[in-house]
């Protein structure tokens, strides 16, 4: 265990090194329809990453014949080594190409559809493509990753194997000594509590004004309230009956709070 952690640091001290000689360059991701957002920019020699923005913009720490690969779900992968002769007034400029899709051949037939969309998709059959994806573990209709999400999963990104096949993340223990993954972490769930206190104040609000008592200017401070209760999330998980009767507790709770 000794030896392991020893050779974590070794590495560590020596990748810092490394990447201490390297330098900030910036770039913009375009294809023919304009720039490019949230393509996946990553440094294989350093396995350090970022991804452009909305303007397709984005910057990265490279040297020269550093491996750099460049990756979008709607276009063609890059990959390049890097050297001075390829920069463009000091800019890094890169053009993708979009993907082709083709459609599958759909046979018309008579369908016992019901016109109810719950209904209907249960037996409307799998493409190839999605039973393959399922089959390997891939969820064939992934989502975009919110802004947070990316950025933990940066956070997280990379690795090194050390002794006998354990992989150790660099990027993971720079970020874990600094604190930026917790930062993260915690951010990430005042995002997502957030989201659920606006959507309860907006489906809940004429209920929690007429039933429970509570003054419509202070609806926004008894959610707030509430959500710092231990069953917040269980009861926001479980249903409009769970919901009802947690904010029927809470309320007791608040008007005595108040007085």
């Amino acid at each position: 265990m000794q030896k392991l952690l020893l050779s974590t640091i070794i590495f560590f001290l020596l990748s810092f090194s490394l990447n201490a000689q390297r330098i900030e360059i910036s770039g913009i991701i375009t294809d023919k329809l304009g720039n490019v957002a949230d393509a996946h920019i990553i440094n294989k020699t350093t396995q350090q990453g970022t991804f452009s923005s909305l303007n397709g913009e984005f910057k990265i720490k490279v040297q020269p014949d550093d491996i750099i690969e460049i990756s979008s779900v709607q276009h063609h992968n890059q990959k390049f080594v890097y050297s001075k002769s390829i920069l463009t007034n000091n800019e890094l400029k890169i053009f993708l190409y979009l993907k082709d899709y083709l459609l599958e051949e759909v046979e018309v037939k008579k369908t016992e559809l019901q016109g109810i969309l719950s209904n209907d998709s249960k037996s409307i059959g799998k493409s190839n493509r999605q039973e393959v994806m399922e089959n390997l573990g891939f969820d064939p209709f992934p989502k975009k990753l919110s802004k947070i999400d990316r950025e933990i999963k940066t956070a997280y990104a990379g690795g090194v194997q050390i002794g006998l096949g354990a992989m150790v993340s660099l990027d993971y223990i720079i970020n874990s000594m600094s604190g930026r993954i917790d930062m993260l972490e915690k951010q990430k769930k005042l995002l997502e509590n957030e989201k659920k206190l606006k959507y309860m104040e907006y489906t809940y609000r004429h209920f929690i004004t007429k039933s429970l008592k509570i003054d419509s200017s202070e609806v926004a401070r008894f959610l707030y309230f509430s959500h710092f209760d231990t069953n917040f999330n269980e009861s926001f998980n479980g249903g409009d009956i769970k919901i009802i009767h947690f904010l029927k507790e809470q309320a007791l709770l608040f008007k005595r709070d108040s007085l």
